[in-house]
């Protein structure tokens, strides 16, 4: 049997090479280099496209769904607005200023959906058409929109705002109609100085002619919006970030800045039934815990056997 000689292969493979090298320096004298090929394409022979859109929606900043009809809608800080229905069905849509979206809010199983946006503007957008459409626009030129509240199947859209007003839009024909809930008449004499900022609004789950409206400082008024007063008020010294009710209607949780989470009854605005700060540690002899991060959101639901958590 024939030996197989390493080195032999690697010689000749050194061999090969060094003679194809030879051989290009030959044609091509380091003198004479090959020309250069002049190049014709510029940056304005190419256009980008989209041409799909993958995953989560970039910067989302307010979310909504409307659980008749099963559609999901993102809002995003630069202005877009993204519609998800059942797997494989989805819209873009895009507000022409580019603001942020801070809220949205559905007509649930109406097919339309209204936005809120940074530059104190709200829309109402058409989705049962192919392609969504703005049907009409509002602009708040003297206060800043904070919040907005759309109860179920009501034509009445509850638009809190930075100095601590409500107005309210009249959904058909989107316009301001001549009720207004002052702040300085909602807290009265509960508190000496501004109450800030509405933070949250919403109606008893069991009684849609009251209103619990909530402020940045810590305080909470339940309206009545037939009599046009204030039923209660609540007091808390920490900011509130978000509030929820008890489906039941007799009760409604806070979240504060300071991590805790205050439980009241509705007819004992005194003080609350509860106060937890479920994220701090719990100090003995029955001193407040220490301070947390705010909760920024709160649900109050129940278990299958009615308690809450």
């Amino acid at each position: 049997m024939r030996k197989f000689n390493i080195r032999k292969v690697l010689d000749g493979l050194t061999a090969g090479s060094s003679s194809a090298s030879q051989q290009q320096q030959q044609q091509h004298p380091p003198g004479n280099r090959e020309p250069e090929i002049q190049e014709t394409l510029q940056s304005e022979h190419f256009q980008l496209c989209k041409t799909v859109r993958h995953g989560f929606p970039y910067q989302p900043s307010a979310l909504a769904f409307d659980p008749v009809q099963k559609i999901l809608a993102v809002g995003t800080q630069t202005g877009a607005l993204r519609l998800f229905g059942r797997p494989g069905v989805e819209c873009y849509c895009q507000h022409d200023s580019g603001a942020a979206v801070i809220q949205l809010q559905f007509l649930i199983n109406e097919g339309a959906l209204v936005s809120a946006l940074a530059d104190d503007t709200l829309h109402l957008w058409n989705l049962r058409q192919k392609r969504p459409a703005i049907l009409h626009s509002l602009k708040f030129c003297r206060e800043r929109i904070t919040f907005c509240h759309l109860p179920f199947q009501s034509k009445w859209l509850y638009v809190g705002t930075e100095r601590g007003n409500i107005h309210i839009v009249n959904v058909e024909s989107f316009t301001l109609s001549g009720y207004v809930i002052m702040w300085n008449k909602a807290i009265e004499l509960s508190s000496k100085s501004h109450p800030g900022p509405v933070v949250h609004i919403s109606d008893n789950p069991m009684d849609e002619g009251k209103l619990l409206i909530g402020f940045e400082s810590g305080t909470v008024v339940l309206w009545d919006l037939k009599s046009k007063k204030a039923d209660y008020r609540y007091t808390y010294d920490e900011a509130i970030h978000s509030v929820a009710w008890h489906h039941e209607g007799k009760q409604f949780i806070c979240s504060h800045s300071d991590g805790t989470l205050t439980i009241w009854n509705v007819r004992s605005p005194a003080k609350p039934v509860q106060t937890i700060t479920p994220h701090g540690k719990q100090l003995k002899d029955g001193k407040k815990p220490e301070p947390c991060k705010p909760i920024l959101k709160v649900e109050f639901k129940t278990t299958r056997s009615g308690l809450p958590w």
